[in-house]
């Protein structure tokens, strides 16, 4: 086995994990690295699959909650239901910019499990409230403990993956949101038959039951997941080497140290830079949909069909979110296979408008609840792509780290607005709500065409030498270190 060492470069004390020969194909052991990944794979990907499905079943079952009692028990009226669910992201969103810029010096794997305990705690002691003042108590203290959790997982994964594997990596995480709706709408039809049990009604064993693995989870996370690839306890000294290796051959930008630390000239280039603005932008109506759907689904089936149970209602929730996951994972491995995400995201957008207007026109039940499952096939093919799309695309740290927290943040604004444009009295046909998410994703594939067009045009103009005057003079590794403005770099697009 070649050895592996961090050389200096140049006179700024730069580092690059380089072999012998770091281009000499002999040097590469292609099956060591292969099993660094799989252990990698084994560790990391089911504990951030776990950690997210179990946040947002957390956040999402007071729709599960609704059908079983939870307004009527607690007093709601008018929008009040609405508002529980708005102000969630009112503390949610403040949070994601800041914990993902410094998630390195928080310790990512202290921090993850302790954000996960403390939004369990919270998610199961809000199956005791009593009025809707605590009810909303509880909703800003669980966005404020869930808002860092997503954006820290998503810059967790990169400091593991390389942009060619991030898609169907990060498809594991979205997958978490996609079973979380099936495997919280199971909990909550077995949860019905609990209803009276010891006193209390269905919808607080529900909220209570589904908040304690977050807990667990959170406990189990602290041990088994590791801050970075350096300190992988879970691989050998040789496997980590092999793995820093992998990573400085595939992403030349990234492999810097100066590239994977927090500086502040990249934060600021993360705020001067309109893609990262029109990929936060396009996030937005994307989230006013997947919001909607997880929350409201329980309502809208029930609106199809009045005579169904409450308890069937959540069973017909099931296959809709099964399907949405099958399908996610379908598309975001064949989009790792031919390195190209705008397509995808684009499909997402046409079939999703489709179940949308299905739902609108639809004459009979069969139509209608069709319109649920086809809305589900383009749901997390669009939010998925698009949310691998960008960190893919920015190899330094510091400016990846702010750009996912701006998207995500924009993006989750649509929390707010989100539930108002399904107000009780729209039943059944939610008309308003499902014209409104159609206009915005009308406006999504907008921006997403704007965005390949501009990504291929500076690809094309760095492939014919029009931007090679910027690095006259520069040493390579200070060409590097330019990032995805080097002339160097190609977009996925």
């Amino acid at each position: 086995m070649a050895s592996r060492t961090f050389e200096k470069y140049g006179t700024s004390g730069e580092t690059r994990v380089v072999g012998e020969s770091e281009d000499d194909p002999m040097n590469i052991d292609l099956e060591a690295e292969r099993r660094a990944l799989r252990k990698v794979d084994w560790h990391v990907l089911p504990m951030i699959f776990l950690l997210y499905m179990f946040s947002f079943i957390d956040r999402t079952n007071i729709g599960n909650g609704r059908l079983y009692g939870l307004e009527k028990d607690l007093g709601l009226e008018g929008n009040q239901f609405q508002t529980a669910i708005s102000v969630f992201f009112a503390t949610y969103i403040t949070c994601e910019v800041p914990c993902t810029i410094f998630l390195k010096k928080l310790r990512p794997a202290r921090f993850i499990s302790g954000m996960a305990i403390c939004w369990g705690i919270i998610a199961t002691l809000t199956g005791l409230t009593n009025n809707y003042a605590s009810l909303i108590a509880c909703r800003l203290l669980l966005g404020l403990a869930e808002g860092p959790l997503f954006p820290s997982l998503v810059v967790y994964m990169t400091l593991f993956y390389t942009r060619k594997e991030l898609a169907a990596r990060f498809g594991y995480l979205v997958m978490g949101a996609a079973l979380a709706g099936a495997v919280g709408g199971l909990l909550a039809y077995a949860v019905g038959y609990m209803d009276g049990t010891h006193g209390m009604r269905a919808w607080r064993w529900l909220l209570i039951i589904e908040g304690i693995p977050s807990v667990v989870l959170g406990i189990l996370a602290l041990f088994f997941l590791a801050d970075s690839p350096e300190s992988a306890w879970f691989l050998s000294s040789d496997l980590r080497q092999h793995l820093l290796h992998r990573s400085a051959r595939e992403e030349r930008e990234a492999s810097s140290r100066s590239a994977q630390t927090l500086h502040r000239s990249d934060v600021t280039a993360a705020f001067k830079d309109w893609k990262v603005w029109a990929f936060s932008l396009l996030n937005f109506p994307g989230n006013v949909q997947l919001f909607t759907y997880a929350i409201f689904l329980p309502t809208i089936i029930k609106a199809i069909n009045p005579a169904w149970s409450s308890i069937n209602v959540q069973a017909l929730t099931v296959p809709c979110f099964a399907w949405s996951a099958i399908v996610y994972m379908v598309a975001a491995y064949v989009s790792d296979a031919v390195q190209h995400r705008a397509a995808f995201a684009v499909a997402g957008v046409a079939v999703s408008i489709l179940g949308h207007i299905l739902l609108i026109v639809g004459k009979n039940v069969a139509t209608r609840y069709a319109g649920c499952f086809v809305i589900a096939t383009g749901l997390f093919v669009l939010s998925g792509i698009v949310l691998a799309w960008l960190p893919t695309n920015l190899p330094r740290y510091g400016k990846r780290s702010t750009a996912v927290g701006m998207q995500l943040m924009i993006g989750n604004c649509a929390g707010v607005a989100a539930p108002f444009l399904y107000p009780t009295n729209d039943t059944p046909r939610f008309i308003m709500g499902h014209a409104v998410t159609i206009g915005l994703l009308a406006f999504t594939a907008a921006m997403i065409g704007i965005l390949w067009w501009a990504m291929v045009t500076i690809n094309k103009r760095r492939e014919a030498g029009n931007e090679d005057a910027k690095v006259v003079g520069l040493t390579d590794e200070e060409v590097d270190a330019l990032g995805d403005e080097s002339p160097r770099y190609r977009f996925a697009t």
